[in-house]
């Protein structure tokens, strides 16, 4: 069966997004707090989702009639992604985008498991291998100068480096997020959909920063860093409504393996705008990209 255009091209979008979001978020978020990083990047995202919410409404004046159907998995999805965003965010702010890309690639590994345990994918010896590059790759991620090769073998060394524990529990809530979207991606409208359970996140910071005093700073950070932010939201809530667009199309299992591929634009990007050593980067993204390739040709 021939997948039709528009899948492949909210893929490529999707990928796309993704290379170019993580810097973004990096630049918003370092050297300030990062649940209000969090707060101005996906409140931003959330203004941006209105045109495309106001053309749906135009569209289909009735897109909302079966909302009994798909809000319980929005606002589900919602909760675990409150907890998601506000670790990325927090461990790009700290950690270096060419090391934390990569290690996302996890989620590939908790999807397929998912996958395997709800019925959508039998374990097999081709992705069992896809797996097993992407391992090999987060542990080859270890390698720098100076490292003792029990260091890079270890994998707890990952969890040593500034902002992987956020970026492992980012990729562990997002493939239960993309389980819970997958039940409401044939019912739901993508835009009014990504928009609800976004929200979640954006009212967590303002109610959370606003308990403490620190409400101002949500503010005085988006004047500071408004085109920042307001590039990074583009890229990622994009990304995200293209997802949904492509879960009509796509196995969850199979859509983020492609989206790897936005392991090469992060890297490269990480270089040229941080300065961060990416010679040892790029083997630990190849092999993340083809262990991705093999679950594809599974």
């Amino acid at each position: 069966m021939l997948i039709p255009v528009v899948g492949w091209l909210a893929l490529l979008g999707r990928t796309v997004g993704l290379g170019l979001e993580r810097p973004f978020v990096k630049a918003l978020g370092i050297g300030r707090n990062s649940i209000a990083a969090t707060t101005v990047y996906f409140g931003i995202g959330e203004i941006l989702l209105i045109p495309l919410i106001v053309w749906q409404f135009a569209r289909d004046p009735n897109c909302l009639a079966g909302i009994a159907g798909w809000i319980a998995p929005a606002l589900l999805s919602g909760v675990i992604y409150t907890i998601a965003f506000n670790t990325y965010v927090w461990g790009m702010s700290v950690g270096e985008v060419s090391y934390l890309t990569p290690l996302y690639s996890s989620m590939f590994i908790f999807l397929y498991i998912l996958d395997i345990i709800f019925g959508d994918a039998l374990l097999a010896p081709i992705p069992v291998i896809g797996i097993t590059a992407v391992v090999l790759g987060i542990i080859f991620l270890n390698i720098a100068p100076g490292r003792r090769l029990a260091e890079v073998l270890n994998p707890l060394t990952v969890l040593r480096q500034p902002g992987a524990w956020g970026m492992l529990v980012y990729a562990f809530c997002l493939a239960a997020g993309r389980m819970v979207d997958s039940s409401a991606a044939d019912v739901a409208p993508p835009v009014i959909y990504a928009f609800i359970n976004n929200s979640l996140c954006v009212l967590f910071g303002i109610v959370y920063l606003a308990s403490r005093k620190k409400a101002r700073i949500i503010v005085n950070l988006a004047r500071e860093r408004l085109l920042i932010a307001a590039f990074g939201s583009f890229a990622g809530m994009y990304a995200y409504v293209l997802m949904l667009v492509a879960l009509d199309y796509f196995n969850p299992s199979l859509i983020e393996p492609v989206t790897q591929l936005s392991v090469f634009i992060a890297i490269a990007l990480g270089g040229i705008w941080f300065g961060e050593p990416t010679k040892t980067r790029w083997l630990p993204a190849a092999l993340v990209v083809i262990g991705a390739t093999l679950l594809l040709v599974a």
